[in-house]
């Protein structure tokens, strides 16, 4: 799976969650809220929430066209995600 296009087509994909998370506007915390249910069936920890807010925020601060700065945002929650689905805790726990 770390490997494979698998994960990746998917977490890039026009309808998944990524796109739904950016077009609905979500905010960090809900993000992860919805993401730690979905992949730990738990909430995220304070410091791992307070980890993760800091690095979406900082995908936001990107400098660069409007385009640019969607992209630096889609990237950073496609990067969270694809660590959270190969994390030890997701593998084990499903």
């Amino acid at each position: 799976m770390i490997n494979g296009d698998t994960l990746n087509k998917k977490l890039s994909a026009p309808n998944g969650y990524v796109s739904l998370f950016l077009k609905l506007g979500l905010s960090e915390g809900r993000m992860l809220d919805h993401v730690f249910l979905s992949a730990y069936s738990r909430y995220p920890s304070e410091d791992e929430k307070r980890t993760m807010i800091e690095s979406l925020r900082t995908s936001r601060l990107a400098e660069g066209t409007p385009e640019a700065k969607i992209e630096a945002r889609r990237q950073a929650v496609e990067d969270m995600l694809w660590a959270m689905l190969t994390s030890k805790e997701f593998l084990f726990n499903h």
